[in-house]
């Protein structure tokens, strides 16, 4: 499982001639369907309109860089997704805190880990203040079946609450 945050900032290439088409800015994430649904890359480009690409157009995600067969595949954002999906930028879910239908606080959203090469999103990466997180290290929440994001609060069922383990204890 990776974290979805190690991919900002890491190079697209395009395998067909080996140059760099841009730098991954932003990563788009459909909650309900628990699936990443892009990548928006920024690039020289500064007079278009917000270009990304489809998560089904990434050749593969590695450890240094995220691979694309052509540059063919850059695209406007929503023409691949439409203004009546339900997505999310990266960045409109990282620090939201995370509490249950009873009132449970379990922590912050930092991070969310995913499957690269289905781009499945596994678990929400959950911190508990610095001290915790140096102590016991991060936490880490299955992807609840439904849960309710809102503006600064994302609410899980109450059953989450016996799900939530140090990353040490999954691996």
């Amino acid at each position: 499982m990776q974290k979805i945050k190690d991919l900002l900032g890491l190079p697209v290439l395009e395998t067909e001639n080996g140059t760099q088409i841009g730098e991954v800015q932003e990563v788009i994430i459909d909650i309900d369907q628990a699936m990443v649904r892009g990548i928006i890359i920024a690039n020289a480009n500064w007079f278009t309109s917000e270009q990304g690409i489809a998560f089904g157009d990434l050749s593969s995600i590695g450890r240094d860089a995220v691979m694309v067969r052509s540059e063919t595949v850059v695209q406007a954002v929503d023409v691949f997704i439409s203004a009546t999906d339900k997505v999310y930028r990266l960045k409109e879910l990282l620090d939201k805190h995370i509490y249950t239908e009873s009132g449970l606080q379990l922590g912050m959203l930092v991070d969310l880990g995913f499957e690269p090469a289905t781009g499945e999103i596994k678990a929400y990466r959950v911190s508990d203040g610095v001290i915790t997180d140096l102590l016991y290290g991060r936490m880490s929440l299955p992807l609840p079946q439904a849960q309710i994001v809102g503006q600064d609060k994302v609410i899980v069922p109450e059953s989450m609450a016996k799900l939530l383990h140090t990353e040490a204890e999954l691996s």
